[in-house]
């Protein structure tokens, strides 16, 4: 019996053993509660539209062009396969079935992790940690947006597969981690940094002629990738935004890493970052003092390492005694998650300094955040092992738990508010993702109309409930009334509150009725009003009113106010 089992009564193992599955079953219970079969803006280019060009592709060689045509900067391999998969069994598509599948993608990456760590000697008892940090809703815009669950989190997956398989030393292991990491770089172009990370492997386990075959592979794959297509690209303009805002690039990279411990989201941002950033910097820390261990236990790398620096590693147990196959594992992890969140930071913060701590890419810091959790673990034995383990317990249950808070709120909005932007899309051509009169109206419109027609996919019937066909104000002559507040937030929204209270079991949407269009805009439960795009309305002049759903029916309310539209 270890120390740990001594420490810990068996009624207390084993309630902590079955803790990662409860996580694991109201994650899915949630993904399943809150996932609609409803497309939203790029899920449309890259399912139905990829779907029907597929279909209708004459050769096998044009069937392939449309799998691996870009969508943006992106290629999209791994999802459009995931697409073919379901039409080949069921002849249809289903958005709710496909991010169910690319969030079991979740569910084996954590697999992945804690099967290494207890390959490496760790106890089951102490990956309960692992679970919380990773079973959370940090990620929701990845976990309920169909294409986001079937491209970024599928990504990560792949990476850390491809890496898990590299470290093992043999040769055909080799050749899976080589096919992963082509599938990886043809799925996103995040998945090109399973290179750079796979190479950083290599070097430490000295294996230079494998490190020669990836390098070469890694070039000829991304050769490949920017081959024969044109990017959307731009981001040579990213190197001036870093140059302009050196220090605010540099903070933002140590919020980035400590995503994960974003647990109060709807604070200011000022504030909101501080614990983020806090955490990332530790993260970081710990990362840089574990490096230095590992490569000072090299045979071949300890050599650059200072003795008097390289003393100071040998009480580390799993530093070290293990072999150079876990530690190498996890610095490839570890390395691909860092350069991954580098190029967000790099890239992306010029658009928008609040990307950082956006959800999707939520999974990268809990990545990082659950490998360095097992460093911490692995440097502790007896009785600090426990107490550390107490520690981080309640920490990542306090970072689970804060996920319910902020994010599932507006998980279930999000969901009423699409939901309400297909019943216009619907009735008016106009409303999933798509502002009028542009060119995305037009192929979002007639892919849904193709697809309808082929029997592969139609929006469901009812959206929201059985009488929403029946929706008028036409005739508002004894209808009751409600007061309602319009207000311009910009140019571009329009804002319409409301005073009247909702009860438990209803919901309310605004009503813009015009001569020959009729709009729905959901009222989110937290009374900050309507938001309405001016984008997806057609130019008219129309009436507003509310109409009100629950369980005993429904009802359509005048307020005797109208806006016009350009």
């Amino acid at each position: 019996m270890n120390s740990l089992e001594k420490n810990i009564p068996l009624p207390v193992r084993f309630f902590l053993g079955l803790l990662p599955l409860v996580v694991i079953v109201v994650f899915y219970y949630f993904c399943v509660k809150y996932s609609i079969n409803i497309p939203w803006f790029d899920d449309v280019e890259n399912i139905p539209y990829f779907l029907i060009n597929w279909i209708e592709a004459p050769s096998l060689i044009e069937k392939w062009q449309t799998i691996i045509f870009p969508n943006n900067e992106h290629r999209v391999l791994a999802a459009r396969l995931i697409v073919l998969g379901q039409y080949f069994l069921t002849n249809k598509l289903n958005f709710r079935d496909l991010a169910f599948c690319g969030n079991l993608s979740v569910l084996v990456l954590f697999g992945l992790i804690a099967y290494s760590y207890l390959r490496q000697g760790g106890k089951w008892v102490l990956v309960v940690p692992i679970a919380f940090f990773i079973f959370n809703f940090q990620s929701y815009a990845g976990t309920f947006m169909t294409i986001m669950s079937l491209q970024y989190q599928m990504v990560i997956l792949l990476s850390v597969a491809s890496l898990y398989f590299l470290a093992k030393q043999r040769a055909f292991p080799l050749f899976l981690a080589l096919l992963l990491a082509y599938i990886d770089t043809f799925s996103m172009g995040n998945g090109m940094m399973v290179w750079p990370s796979g190479l950083v492997l290599l070097l430490f386990q000295v294996r230079w002629r494998d490190a020669v075959l990836w390098t070469i592979s890694g070039a000829a794959a991304i050769y490949l990738y920017f081959h024969g297509f044109d990017f959307v690209q731009g981001n040579d303009k990213a190197f001036d935004y870093i140059l302009q805002y050196p220090f605010r690039t540099f903070i933002a990279f140590f919020t980035m890493l400590g995503g994960d411990f974003d647990i109060i989201a709807n604070a200011a941002f000022a504030k909101r970052m501080i614990i983020p950033t806090l955490a990332g910097l530790g993260l970081f820390v710990i990362f840089v003092i574990w490096l230095v261990g590992i490569l000072s236990t090299s045979p071949f790398w300890g050599k650059w390492i200072p003795d008097p620096l390289a003393k100071r590693f040998k009480e580390l147990p799993k530093v070290q005694q293990d072999n150079s196959r876990w530690n190498a594992f996890w610095l490839g992890t570890l390395v691909y998650v860092l350069i991954s969140m580098i190029l967000v930071v790099v890239f992306r913060t010029r658009f928008d300094a609040h990307i950082i701590l956006w959800s999707t890419y939520k999974m990268y810091p809990a990545v990082m955040t659950s490998v360095i959790y097992i460093i911490v673990m692995q440097t502790f034995t007896g009785r600090n092992q426990l107490l550390t383990f107490a520690l981080l317990l309640f920490v990542s249950i306090g970072v689970w738990a804060s996920t319910f808070i902020n994010y599932l709120p507006i998980v279930e909005e999000t969901g009423v508010t699409r939901t309400a932007f297909a019943f216009n899309q619907k009735r008016n051509g106009v409303g999933l993702g798509a502002t009028k009169n542009s060119a995305f109206e037009t192929m979002l419109a007639t892919t849904l109309l193709k697809v309808d027609k082929m029997g592969i996919y139609s929006l469901p019937k009812p959206l929201i409930h059985k009488d929403e066909d029946k929706i008028s104000l036409a005739d508002s002559t004894g209808l009751p009334t409600a007061k309602v507040v319009l207000n311009e937030l910009s140019p571009d929204v329009l804002n319409i509150g409301h005073d009247f209270q909702t009860v438990s079991g209803e919901r309310n949407y605004a009503i813009l009725e015009s001569e020959n269009n009729l709009y729905l805009f959901s009222f989110p439960l937290n009374n900050t009003g309507a938001i309405c795009p001016k984008g997806t309305i057609r130019a008219g002049e129309y009436k507003v009113g509310v109409w009100n759903v629950s369980k005993n029916g429904t009802k359509v309310l005048q307020t005797g106010q109208k806006v016009i539209i350009q």
